[in-house]
């Protein structure tokens, strides 16, 4: 059971004499102000007078301080002041400022002397965060050598024998050349077998579901055999059996495949049962 002090921190307390028929407690705590009673505390301490609520804000892109040059990169989380500050159509554009907290021991980076407050908001035009002020987007290249249709990089090695050696730098562009030619007649393929995969599995529970019926399918076949074996007195495992079956009919194959009319194996899976039920009872 929980203690009383427990319960107010938790903000789950309610006083005797408080009428649950108010709007909230801020009515009730007249004496104080409407951020204290609030159940974010200080956090909301600028929501009824500016609107501004402090949230835990994580870095969308890699960025740059304009203020004090350092990079700050994606996923990186600030204490930022959540604030509507407009519309696009019937969607409200929502700004997150927040202080710059890079330290490298400089004057620079000093936050009580030289403080540094990047914003950005968001696009919903494009779907997208932009940086309003206090820091430029770094630009972040996500695609291959060969989609940009440039050349991948070689170790040192490569480039300077390619820089001494003119027909080493004729014969590697020209091997550039033929694995792009070979992607580019690749690409629809693949791209088919993309589709065919996203189509396969758009339903994963449905794929699912048929996996778990063969596999049962699978095991009630075995039952049945495994039973079958018990009712002809064979102890054996069926998977012993299987590959007993399966070794004397490739030994059989190996030995003389040559000189057998097709469809002779002597004896295949019918001579491995029997070989395994021999071997069975003089065990017993």
């Amino acid at each position: 059971m929980s203690t009383l002090k427990a319960a107010c921190a938790d903000n789950f307390y309610q006083p005797p004499d408080w009428d649950p028929r108010r709007a909230s407690r801020a009515e009730y705590n007249t004496g104080q102000q409407g951020w204290k009673v609030h159940p974010l505390r200080e956090r909301a301490r600028k929501l009824a007078t500016e609107g501004v609520l402090v949230i835990r804000f994580e870095m969308p892109f890699d960025v740059r301080c304009t203020g004090c040059g350092c990079r700050i990169a994606k996923g990186v989380r600030f204490n930022a002041e959540k604030k509507c500050v407009g519309k696009y159509l019937s969607t409200k554009i929502w700004s997150f400022r927040f202080l710059c907290h890079a330290e490298d021991g400089t004057s620079r980076t000093d936050r009580s002397r030289n403080p540094h407050f990047i914003e950005v908001r968001t696009d919903p035009k494009e779907a997208d965060y932009v940086v309003h002020e206090g820091a430029q987007k770094v630009a972040a290249t996500e695609k291959g050598a060969a989609e940009l249709g440039v050349e991948s990089l070689l170790d040192p090695s490569s480039v300077s024998r390619a820089a001494s050696d003119p027909f080493y730098a004729v014969e590697a562009k020209a091997e550039a050349t033929r694995k792009r030619k070979l992607g580019q007649t690749l690409a629809p393929r693949i791209e088919r077998l993309r589709q065919q995969r996203d189509e396969r599995w758009a339903d994963d529970y449905a794929v699912s579901q048929r996996l778990r019926a063969q596999h049962r399918a699978a095991r009630k076949s075995d039952l049945l055999k495994q039973a079958m074996l018990d009712a002809k007195g064979i102890r054996l495992p069926l998977k012993a059996m299987e590959a007993a079956a399966a070794e004397v009919e490739e030994e059989g194959e190996t030995e003389g495949g040559a000189g057998r009319q097709p469809g002779e194996h002597g004896g295949g899976a019918g001579d491995a049962v029997a070989v395994a039920a021999a071997a069975e009872a003089a065990r017993a």
